[in-house]
């Protein structure tokens, strides 16, 4: 296993991850977990490749220049999924069906009580975020305060984003751009984000 591979799977032993939700669809299985920096990231499962892909910064840039996967992935495929050991995922990156029916048997078995992976009151702080709406006020900007275009649809939290300190409004696709590159705080105010987006919220 590559050393970059061996660096994030011990981190998913000492640093604290917490699964949030599941859900299967048609062709994938959904995770949300919260990383060690208590932002929010999706983890999907695919059925018709067999790969796991993560929207966290590392996914996007580190672990996929070096052909590894992200501290994230790690997590549900030997911690909550308990993917068997004897079975190396690890050097081909691909499930094969032994693995992808092993997913779907504990993912059926899965279920949400408070354990070493699973917190409570973090799932419930989760379901709290989901439910934020976007406020809006009588002088609110009707341009994204990163890339200074029209907000379309101010309201629409699948489009746009808030920050819960300053009130501004960015576009979701601007905003993963900012906190792609590592930032984790508003680009208006620097304070810590909470964003009421699907990509990336935190639980602080």
């Amino acid at each position: 296993m590559k050393t970059q591979q061996l660096t994030r799977v011990d981190k998913i032993f000492c640093e604290p991850l917490y699964l949030l939700s599941k859900k299967k669809v048609s062709n994938k299985y959904m995770f949300d977990v919260c990383g060690s920096t208590k932002n929010v990231y999706k983890i999907q499962i695919y059925t018709t490749s067999n790969m796991i892909y993560c929207n966290c910064p590392d996914a996007r840039s580190y672990a996929k220049n070096s052909g590894v996967i992200c501290k994230h992935s790690c997590f549900i495929l030997m911690k909550v999924l308990k993917i068997p050991k004897q079975v190396d995922y690890f050097k081909v990156y691909i499930l094969n069906t032994e693995q992808m029916e092993h997913i779907n048997d504990m993912f059926n078995l899965l279920e949400f009580a408070e354990n070493e992976f699973i917190k409570m009151d973090y799932i419930d702080k989760y379901n709290n975020l989901k439910d934020s709406k976007i406020t809006l006020k009588s002088d609110t900007e009707t341009l994204c305060s990163i890339c200074y275009d029209e907000l379309e649809e101010l309201e629409n939290t699948k489009l746009n984003n808030q920050c819960n300190c300053c009130s501004k409004i960015f576009h979701n696709n601007c905003l993963n751009k900012w906190l792609g590159f590592g930032n984790t705080t508003c680009p208006y105010c620097r304070t810590t984000i909470k964003s009421n987006n699907n990509n990336y919220k935190s639980l602080e």
